[in-house]
C-alpha cells in the first residue's frame, strides 16, 4: 500500500485557507495572512487591499502564517518571497523555517534559511525542492532578530508545489474487499 500522484506537479497554495499568529491592523491599513497565497508578488496591490502579509507591530520571533491545502499532497517545492512593505524597507524576515504537518498540529521542519539582504531588498523568490508529503505548510520567524527593517515581519507570498495523492489501486481493492467482507461477516452474524 501507498500513495501515488494523481497528476503532474502544479500549484496547491493559491487561496486555500491561511491562519497565522497575528497581523498589522493600523485601522486604515490591514494586511492579513490570507495575502500570503494569493499569488500576487512584489509587494504589489493598492491602499487597503495590499498583497502581503505583516505581523502585528514589534513582533518578530515566532511569528508564523500556516497554510492548509486541504488534504495530505506530495509537496515538490515551495516557494517564499520576502516583503519590505512596499518600499518603506521597515518589515521582512531574516531567519525562517518551514514545516510540515499531516494533521495542522505537529509539524516537521524541512527547511531551514534565510533571506539575503539583497533578496529581501529586491523581493527575489527563493525556491526549495523537496519530496514529502503534507497537508499543512507552515513558515515561521525564528530567532530573536530574524527581521530586516525596525517594526516587525511579513511575507509576500509563499507558493507550495506539487500534486494531489491518490491511494494506489491495490489498495483501494484491498479496502473495498475489506469493506465487503465485513458487512458480509455482519450479515451472518444477525
Amino acid at each position: 500500500m501507498g500513495i501515488a500522484p494523481a497528476s503532474a506537479s502544479a500549484l496547491l497554495s493559491l487561496n486555500k485557507p491561511v491562519t497565522c499568529s497575528g497581523y498589522y491592523d493600523s485601522g486604515s491599513e490591514v494586511f492579513p495572512c490570507s495575502n500570503v497565497d494569493n499569488g500576487q508578488t512584489g509587494d504589489t496591490g493598492s491602499p487597503y487591499n495590499w498583497s502581503f502579509w505583516l505581523s502585528p507591530k514589534s513582533t518578530t520571533a515566532g511569528q508564523s502564517v500556516t497554510i492548509d491545502l486541504g488534504s495530505v499532497d506530495a509537496i515538490s517545492q515551495i516557494t517564499v518571497e520576502d516583503t519590505h512593505n512596499r518600499g518603506y524597507y521597515d518589515r521582512g524576515i531574516q531567519d525562517f523555517t518551514i514545516g510540515l504537518s499531516n494533521n495542522g498540529v505537529d509539524f516537521t521542519t524541512v527547511v531551514t534559511s534565510a533571506f539575503t539582504v539583497a533578496e529581501w531588498e529586491n523581493l527575489t523568490d527563493v525556491t526549495f525542492d523537496l519530496a514529502a508529503t503534507g497537508q499543512s505548510v507552515q513558515f515561521t520567524a525564528v530567532g530573536p532578530d530574524s527581521y530586516y527593517g525596525c517594526q516587525s515581519i511579513g511575507l509576500n507570498e509563499m507558493s507550495v508545489y506539487g500534486s494531489a495523492v491518490v491511494p494506489e489501486p491495490a489498495s483501494m481493492t484491498l479496502l473495498v474487499v475489506g469493506f465487503l467482507g465485513l458487512g458480509l461477516s455482519r450479515y451472518r452474524h444477525a
